[in-house]
């Protein structure tokens, strides 16, 4: 049975996919994209700009944080006791590595990702705010806590998402897109074997 993935796109679009020629890997790539674009980032695009709505900004972009990380590992879900480890890798790594050291990423994994998640509220002193003088992320007054600034941490993540695209389609990684159809294929709930 075939269910519906994204808005142009069944599983069985993607179980047909036999990833033995580029076209082929581009349609996946197209897949995947619109898949994030219609579920995620079109439905921020409509929000981020009502007033209040950095809560639920930020909770979609942590939803998109940790999938992507499971793309990046090629897990079907993260595994029980990672989800911190999968947080701080994402934050540290390319794209929001210059913005996050480790402490700074654990800081924002629990009182920011896991307060709006699990409370619907920080924790600590971390504060999500909007304000054009102000960096991506900074150390609270207390310097125990966050200050993200949601419109540039949501620019960041489309940015990251951009390159991991771009990393997909160049087929650079034979590791990257095994990676990529595991998870994606793990959506599907198709069995995927890559050789």
């Amino acid at each position: 049975m075939s269910m519906r993935i994204s808005p142009r796109f069944t599983s069985s679009d993607w179980k047909r996919l036999t990833f033995t020629a580029e076209d082929e890997w581009r349609l996946a790539v197209d897949i995947f994209t619109d898949r994030i674009r219609e579920r995620f980032l079109g439905p921020i695009a409509r929000i981020e700009k009502c007033a209040y709505a950095g809560f639920a900004v930020v909770a979609l972009d942590c939803l998109l944080i940790e999938m992507l990380q499971q793309f990046r590992e090629g897990v079907n879900r993260t595994p029980a006791g990672k989800s911190k480890e999968f947080f701080v890798n994402f934050l540290t790594g390319f794209g929001f590595g210059e913005h996050f050291d480790t402490r700074k990423a654990e800081l924002f994994y629990r009182q920011i990702r896991c307060g709006i998640l699990h409370q619907a509220e920080m924790r600590g002193s971390s504060k999500i705010l909007v304000g054009d003088s102000m960096p991506l992320v900074k150390y609270s007054d207390d310097n125990k806590g966050l200050l993200v600034n949601r419109i540039r941490f949501h620019q960041q993540l489309l940015e990251t998402f951009e390159h991991y695209i771009a990393e997909l389609l160049s087929g650079d990684s034979d590791q990257l897109r095994a990676r990529f159809r595991t998870k994606m294929s793990s959506i599907c709930r198709a069995a995927c074997e890559v050789v």
